[in-house]
């Protein structure tokens, strides 16, 4: 989501919205590619802006993509930031689970 601070309008305000659409969506592949990890690290790896990174975290928060862990880091600033992680529903993780259990009754490995 782009929040318009600036009062850009016309083609100026659907580049804004696009460019921020595409980083969320890169922020988001990065948490379904590797997990948890925490904002400073996110930046890092994508090469994009912390505030631009913190911003999508906390969209994708909001719309229930991620959720925040008690697990702390420290930052690129030398400072403790929190962990986020993919968020799965209930009715998700029990699909999960149900999948690793059939996977593991086939011991694909014997």
């Amino acid at each position: 989501m782009y929040y318009n601070t600036t009062s850009e309008t016309g083609d100026n305000l659907k580049e804004s919205h696009k460019k921020a659409e595409s980083q969320q969506q890169k922020v988001l592949n990065y948490f379904i590619n590797n997990g948890e990890s925490s904002p400073s690290k996110v930046a890092s790896n994508l090469n994009l802006l912390i505030t631009s990174v913190r911003r999508c975290i906390t969209d994708l928060t909001t719309d229930g993509h991620l959720e925040k862990t008690t697990k702390k880091v420290t930052g690129m600033y030398g400072k403790p930031e929190y962990v986020w992680e993919l968020h799965v529903s209930e009715e998700e993780g029990k699909h999960l689970e149900e999948l690793g259990e059939a996977w593991a009754n086939e011991q694909p490995w014997k």
